[in-house]
């Protein structure tokens, strides 16, 4: 497939500056119209698999994918997938996938592998400039001393992280913000906005779904806002499967892009 061709606002170590929410929501509609057509709601599994080289803020590097072995992290226990970079091999950055079975569904193997390519997108261009950059005037020159960058989605807890309360932001790492660029590209990539919208004004009459319009508060996404109620929690349920099987991701899935893009209200959907 043709390379994957991204920028967005980075340091002149080509790691990115502090992006918000609705920037990396346009940066994974970029991706997303280079992977697939318009019209298409749910992003195949074998698409991203296919995906064999980035070339992000200028820096053009292989992407090697794998799904066909286990995943496991630096203590051996089994994980779903990581992303990582070894300065050993220049160029190139690898993101693995356990194979789909009893520990990790098909749905959820989607997940980890957008949630991974968004590293992919955000972490591996500083990875390759640091990696490149040879020993200094003290540093050991041993290449068993080399170290590789590594990221790792342990389980599905880890790809529904959410943004931090104010308190928690100013004791942030790096590592935490890096995770949240992943979760919200992945979740932009695969139920993007203005698609999850016309799928549930198209779907919400056959679920018993109200539908309620009104003035955006959201300076950042002007025009009207929309958003959904419903007097029966079995109506919403079903509804958000529905949803679900329309993209091709899990219900809690659906739920939390509901919920980022203000299509339901995070202190109570059911009214």
């Amino acid at each position: 497939m043709p390379v994957l061709t991204l920028d967005y606002r980075h340091c002149d170590r080509k790691r990115p500056k502090y992006l918000k929410h609705i920037e990396i929501e346009g940066i994974a509609a970029q991706a997303r119209q280079q992977l697939v057509g318009p019209d298409v709601d749910a992003i195949p599994f074998s698409t991203l698999c296919e995906i064999n080289r980035l070339k992000i803020n200028g820096i053009d590097f292989s992407l090697e994918v794998s799904t066909d072995f286990d995943v496991h992290d630096d203590e051996g226990n089994h994980v779903f997938g990581i992303c990582e970079y070894d300065p050993g091999i220049p160029d190139t950055a690898m993101v693995c996938v356990s194979p789909v079975g009893e520990k990790l569904s098909e749905l959820l193997a989607l997940s980890t592998l957008a949630h991974e390519l968004g590293h992919a997108v955000f972490d591996a261009p500083g990875w390759i400039v640091d990696g490149s950059k040879g020993p200094g005037l003290f540093d050991a020159v041993e290449p068993a001393v080399q170290r590789a960058y590594r990221t790792t989605t342990p389980n599905s807890d880890h790809l529904t992280k959410t943004p931090a309360t104010p308190a928690q932001t100013a004791l942030a790492t790096e590592i935490h913000f890096a995770e949240l660029r992943a979760n919200e590209f992945m979740g932009s990539l695969l139920v993007p906005r203005q698609h999850l919208s016309a799928a549930v004004e198209e779907l919400a009459p056959h679920f018993n779904i109200a539908l309620h319009r009104g003035p955006s508060l959201n300076p950042e996404v002007p025009g009207t806002s929309l958003h959904l109620s419903s007097s029966d929690a079995g109506d919403l349920e079903f509804f958000e499967k529905a949803l679900a099987a329309r993209f091709g991701v899990n219900p809690r899935f659906v739920q939390v892009r509901l919920q980022r893009y203000g299509l339901i209200r995070t202190e109570g959907a059911v009214r």
